[in-house]
């Protein structure tokens, strides 16, 4: 199995929950940033100070500017959307922690703010990427706040507010949820409130497991209730909201993707037809595309009876009218994949394939087999094979560079938007794992010993990088030229 869990500083979307959320209603208005392009916020500890923010004193970093953009005086976690930056605050004005939540995205991002409980107030502070401006804050009581995504992908945030009615003596006592959705902006985005705590919130859904082999998508906005239900003989799925996928057996793709779910038939290991991955209309559930009405890429072992030999299956993305996905190669090349774009409207394959081996990481607990990280434009993509990173052009599954046999193999993290390529190397002799940067395209190592909190994470929409160490959270733009 690929391993792809990113130790890193902090940073996505997750909602995993076992607690709740909701708006005390207070809103306050945004503080305007000081000359020096640190933002002054409104109110709290350290907010006086932001508008002299610390001066970033660790090594250079291939990829980002020498100068932060703006930062802030004490360490701090981000939930990035977009154009913001939210931060989560305690009655006393400190800056909120990542969550510490076993439901953390694997691509390193922030998945939720440890807040402590709805018995204090919470200040959320919406920042502006770019320049640290706060654009909006609002108080709310939260047991948890969450990064999620709107419809669309539409980055937001959710926060999650538990109630408990107790028993009047013969009743059981019960427990709900509320969960308030806010956007970018600070606008509330939909509010819906539910029994219990068992549940993920993605795509504007509550997500909650019906039966063994179904999961049922309650629209947060209101409408008609949706339900994904995977097929076979004892068929099992469910939702990992670490990295967004249904799971059913050895398929896997993304549980809703724009206006499309998929749901995974043959999932169960008592089939004797492989497992095949329907994409289907989000709304009447009309099938658009499957696996099983496609040619497999070259180099996947068929049967005699003309079959993928191997069960494993994967969607990796569905972008711009294309499904990318990983077949597995065959029955005793359990960790070798077969990586191929297919067109939706026609089923042709599109371009060429890549064929890979990866690292085997038996005790990875999210099923990542066949994965990639991916540039944010998506025209590289990095594996960790058996020998360390190789980078290809999921345009065309033509190779750019591979390691070779001896090199100390590199496990990929990310990318920068600029082609910078961010991996980590196991320690020597007891010594610690060593985080370098090479350009993405060329194999060029750029930085071979970057402390762990200097790799950094980055804003989708603006580019800019961003870390936080025990001096501060910094904020840089990308590195020109």
């Amino acid at each position: 199995m690929n391993k792809y869990t990113v130790a890193a500083v902090g940073l996505v979307l997750s909602a995993g929950l076992v607690a709740g959320c909701g708006s005390s209603g207070g809103e306050e208005p945004a503080a305007k940033p000081k000359a020096g392009g640190a933002a002054a916020g409104s109110g709290g500890s350290g907010d006086a100070a932001a508008a002299n923010g610390p001066r970033y004193d660790g090594p250079a970093i291939p990829g980002l500017a020498a100068e932060p953009a703006w930062s802030l005086p004490s360490p701090a976690k981000a939930i990035d959307l977009g154009d913001t930056f939210l931060f989560a605050k305690d009655a006393q004005g400190a800056y909120a922690s990542g969550g510490g939540s076993d439901k953390e995205p694997v691509d390193g991002t922030v998945g939720a703010l440890s807040v402590g409980d709805a018995s204090t107030p919470t200040t959320l502070e919406f920042r502006d990427v770019k320049t640290g401006e706060v654009r909006k804050t609002l108080t709310v009581k939260a047991d948890r706040v969450v990064a999620t995504t709107w419809h669309q992908g539409v980055r937001a945030v959710a926060v999650l507010t538990g109630a408990t009615t107790e028993s009047d003596g013969l009743s059981a006592e019960k427990t709900s949820t509320t969960v308030t959705v806010y956007g970018g902006d600070g606008a509330e985005l939909g509010k819906i409130t539910r029994e219990g705590d068992k549940f993920d919130v993605h795509e504007g859904y509550v997500v909650e497991q019906d039966e063994q082999a179904g999961l049922k998508l309650t629209a947060i906005d209101g409408g008609a209730v949706r339900k994904v239900v995977c097929t076979g003989q004892m068929a099992a799925c469910s939702f990992d909201p670490r990295n967004k996928d249904i799971d059913g057996a050895s398929g896997h793709a993304p549980l809703i993707t724009g206006a499309y779910a998929f749901h995974v038939e043959n999932a169960s290991t008592y089939e004797e037809d492989p497992e095949q991955l329907v994409m289907t209309e989000l709304d009447g559930g009309k099938k658009v595309w499957s696996t099983a009405d496609v040619t497999p890429p070259a180099g996947v072992e068929l049967d005699e009876d003309g079959k993928r030999a191997s069960r494993s299956i994967r969607v990796l993305d569905v972008r711009d009218g294309k499904v990318l996905t990983a077949w597995g190669a065959g029955v005793f090349a359990t960790d070798t994949w077969v990586t191929a774009t297919y067109d939706i409207a026609t089923g042709k394959q599109v371009g060429g394939s890549s064929k890979y081996t990866y690292q085997d990481a038996p005790y990875d607990t999210v099923n990542t087999e066949g994965s990639s990280v991916f540039s944010p434009d998506r025209t590289l993509a990095a594996v960790h094979t058996e020998r360390g990173t190789a980078v290809w052009q999921p345009a065309d599954g033509k190779e750019v560079w591979s390691q070779a046999e001896g090199e100390k193999a590199m496990e990929p993290l990310r990318f920068a938007p600029n082609g910078v390529l961010y991996g980590t190397v196991d320690g020597e002799n007891g010594a610690e794992d060593a985080y370098l940067a090479v350009d993405g395209r060329t194999k060029k190592v750029l930085a071979k010993s970057l402390p762990e909190q200097s790799i950094p994470l980055f804003s989708r929409s603006s580019g800019y990088g961003y870390l936080s160490t025990e001096k501060g959270f910094f904020v840089f733009p990308a590195a020109q030229g």
